[in-house]
């Protein structure tokens, strides 16, 4: 495609965005005979949105389905907006045959969404078999997340059990309690994070005592980390997991300095605190099973607050820290790597309504966080000398 088309284009998608449609059309009207087919159809695509505006449905279905015929990578926008139509019209057969066009040119990442419409539209029409089968294609398209993160770190949290237990000639296989040379030497304590030894902040969410403590914690992990690794990605997860587990140790030394503390339940109680809030905030589209385990979230947080008042070896401070930065992170960013219903919102011309936060911005997010961790763990050293 060269230059002068390409910016006719930009011109009328222009001035679609200005609310000035005729005039879109007059400037896109030439490329629709262009042989470029991606060109051509999206000149196509934005002439149905501008002709949707006018109020005129019928060039609006017709421009749409002339962007579907076209062989070109927006060819499966255009049956999605034809079958769009068809759902305003009332025809939800032809709507499902429509989308079913779309699903099979769309890229891999849209067709869960696209199975989700088609189910919806089957189970409306009476074909609840063919309903349910759309359902599981859309739930399998969600839920074939590989959790890479989540297993590395269970896996690196069990290393280091074993390892201690080992160094410790067994006394650290113990169901409660015990530990070896490794949580000696890394455990969260404030007058040792005060004389220099600042990995202790880190290195804590890594130690366990006893299997009663990495069982409960790693199988909440096991439980819990997918589903928000899903949300927020692979990078962004190892991120917020740091984060929480940093956000623990930090209070820890700042309201109980004189208490050792070693475990992931801080990352861990940090994690319920984001599924929480994004479950309660947003309508995510997930499967059965991690549905089920967000809805019990709020449960889940406060049976293990009252344990964490109830029995006086839990280091609260560690759980409450890193309930606050979860908190925080899913007030402050939304997950962006799963759907939701809102996101399945799209206008005319097939772009997205939903909204997205740029990824400096949620860089900048996390850095801000991460700071804000610094100050305090600073201000505690402070007091602590």
């Amino acid at each position: 495609m060269d230059d002068e088309p390409r910016q006719r284009l930009a011109e009328g998608k222009r001035l679609l965005d200005s609310g000035e449609p005729e005039a879109a059309l007059r400037v896109l009207a030439s490329l629709t005979g262009h042989p470029n087919p991606d060109l051509a159809g999206a000149a196509w695509l934005a002439i149905g949105t501008a002709r949707y505006r006018l109020d005129d449905e019928t060039g609006a279905m017709a421009a749409w389905q002339a962007a579907a015929q076209l062989d070109g990578s927006s060819a499966w926008l255009g049956w999605r907006s034809v079958a769009e139509q068809q759902v305003r019209d009332g025809d939800l057969a032809a709507a499902v045959e429509a989308y079913q066009q779309a699903d099979r040119r769309a890229p891999a990442a849209e067709r869960g969404a696209i199975a989700n419409r088609i189910a919806w539209l089957l189970k409306e029409t009476g074909h609840d078999f063919a309903a349910r089968r759309q359902f599981n294609r859309a739930r399998g398209v969600y839920g074939s997340y590989q959790a890479w993160v989540t297993w590395v770190i269970v896996a690196a949290n069990v290393a280091v059990f074993l390892v201690d237990g080992a160094l410790s000639g067994g006394s650290g296989f113990q169901i409660f309690g015990g530990g070896g040379p490794l949580v000696e030497a890394g455990a969260v304590y404030g007058p040792y994070v005060a004389a220099g030894e600042w990995w202790r902040l880190g290195t804590a969410a890594f130690l366990h005592l006893g299997l009663l403590h990495i069982g409960f914690n790693m199988y909440a992990l096991w439980l819990f980390g997918p589903i928000m690794e899903q949300m927020y990605g692979h990078l962004e997860y190892a991120v917020i997991y740091v984060l929480c587990a940093l956000g623990g140790n930090v209070l820890t030394i700042l309201a109980a300095p004189d208490q050792p503390a070693v475990g992931a339940s801080g990352a861990i109680f940090g994690l319920f605190g984001l599924a929480f809030v994004v479950s309660r905030r947003r309508h995510l589209i997930l499967g059965p099973q991690a549905r089920a385990m967000l809805s019990q979230v709020g449960t889940l947080l406060v049976v293990n607050l009252v344990i964490t008042f109830s029995v006086p070896s839990i280091s609260w401070t560690g759980h409450l820290g890193g309930l606050a930065v979860g908190v925080l992170i899913g007030a402050a960013l939304a997950p962006e790597r799963v759907p939701t219903i809102g996101g399945l919102w799209r206008a005319a011309d097939g772009s997205s309504l939903a909204r997205h936060t740029s990824a400096w911005l949620r860089g900048a997010t996390y850095l801000v966080i991460a700071g804000l961790l610094a100050v305090i763990a600073s201000f505690a050293i402070q007091r602590i000398g």
